[in-house]
């Protein structure tokens, strides 16, 4: 309730609309962990739709849809949503690091240059390395 109620004061001649009140007091409704799981992403209509980590946690999460529900609403002081929608996100990958064996290859190979795709570009380094031995 404390987020929604900074959230309010800092919007003291705007009005303030469902989705933002919905989002501030989202993390209070369902707490730190299950929010580092399961974040709000948008409200359609009368729906909240949340982006789940995976098909485990959407399953738990639709058990405790009535319960965050309620919270929420409590907190927001008016009914927000009547439902929850979750989805499973879609898995993000973390920037990796080019390992320098690669650039080696890169230099030795000019024609590696030309794929423009990184994947296959890998994929074309990694077939050159185990041809050559190295």
């Amino acid at each position: 309730m404390d987020k929604a109620i900074r959230l309010l004061g800092k919007l003291k001649n705007r009005v303030v609309s469902d989705e933002e009140l919905a989002r501030s007091a989202w993390r209070a409704a369902v707490g730190e962990r299950i929010e580092g799981h399961a974040r709000f992403r948008e409200l359609v209509r009368d729906r909240i739709v949340v982006e789940v980590d995976d098909l485990v946690w959407q399953g738990q999460m639709t058990t405790l849809e009535r319960q965050i529900l309620g919270k929420l609403n409590r907190l927001v002081g008016k009914v927000i949503a009547g439902q929850i929608e979750y989805r499973v996100a879609i898995p993000r990958l973390k920037p990796q690091i080019s390992n320098e064996s690669e650039f080696q290859l890169q230099l030795k190979h000019p024609e590696a240059r030309k794929i423009s795709d990184p994947g296959l570009r890998r994929v074309y380094l990694n077939s050159k390395r185990r041809a050559s031995g190295q």
